[in-house]
């Protein structure tokens, strides 16, 4: 807060972003408490508290899209008699149903 020189009286000045993150960044390093280091300075805790605020959401981060390779295709493994047979997922549950029950005859026994 600087003085008015003509009256001596308490005057508001307006903070840069840049005089605040200088500010901020001298309070961090301070190794005091953000009450203490306001009174030390002359300047109200509440504004520190607003600019600590605001900086922060001005520094939330940004979403952004990845693109990520194609999905590896989940399979069903059927297992009879030894032998294995691997169908990808999306295939027709009647056609696995109908595949799995000649796997069990090929191997003398229902799936």
């Amino acid at each position: 807060m600087a003085r008015n020189e003509s009256t001596g009286a308490r005057q508001w000045q307006q903070w840069s972003e840049a005089e605040a993150r200088g500010m901020l960044e001298e309070l961090a390093g301070s190794g005091d408490s953000m009450a203490s280091f306001a009174r030390r300075k002359g300047v109200s805790r509440r504004r520190l508290e607003y600019w600590r605020q605001r900086l922060r959401e001005a520094m939330a981060p940004e979403f952004v899209a990845v693109a990520l390779p194609p999905a590896t295709p989940a399979f069903i493994e059927i297992v009879a008699a030894g032998v294995v047979v691997r169908v990808r997922e999306e295939r027709d549950a009647d056609e696995v149903a109908r595949l799995a029950v000649a796997i069990g005859r090929l191997a003398g026994r229902a799936c």
